[in-house]
């Protein structure tokens, strides 16, 4: 493959599948705030850089470290509380071999308040996830995330 994948081959349907899985298990333990099964989609020593709105943050390594800034992030309700709480909605994500047991996967996502008919839409995130296969299970090595947000409503 050329440009920005040079140095990768297709992933069989086998690793594409186990991407997809864990890109959609990630985003729906972290919305349910499930500490314990959503420290599992991170590799020992992963890494995670977040830049939201421009402003990019202090990259986070290990997965201690990375539960730590969630759980923080959960008790500041910095994803919002009740009606204003986010859910994420994510693409299927476009995945590569960069071995045969490490993948690139990158994605899409919006993140939207679940209140009444129509959900109202906070944001989107694109993400580029290198996963590997750790433990007996697929997990995520190293996450870079750029995020736009609208700014939160005051009560």
């Amino acid at each position: 493959m050329t440009g920005p994948f040079a140095g990768t081959r297709e992933a069989t349907p086998e690793q594409r599948e186990a991407a997809r899985h864990l890109i959609a298990r990630a985003k729906h333990l972290k919305d349910a705030e499930d500490e314990a099964g959503f420290a599992q989609v991170w590799a020992h020593a992963a890494r995670l850089a977040i830049t939201s709105n421009g402003t990019a943050a202090p990259v986070i390594e290990g997965r201690d470290a990375i539960m730590a800034f969630y759980r923080r992030n959960w008790a500041a309700g910095a994803h919002g509380t009740g009606a204003e709480r986010e859910t994420h909605v994510g693409e299927n994500p476009f995945v590569v071999a960069l071995g045969d047991y490490r993948l690139l996967a990158t994605h899409t996502a919006i993140f939207a308040a679940r209140r009444g008919v129509m959900p109202r839409l906070i944001g989107f995130g694109e993400f580029r996830d290198e996963i590997v296969f750790e433990d007996g299970a697929w997990r995520i090595a190293d996450r870079r995330s750029s995020l736009r947000r609208r700014p939160r409503r005051s009560a």
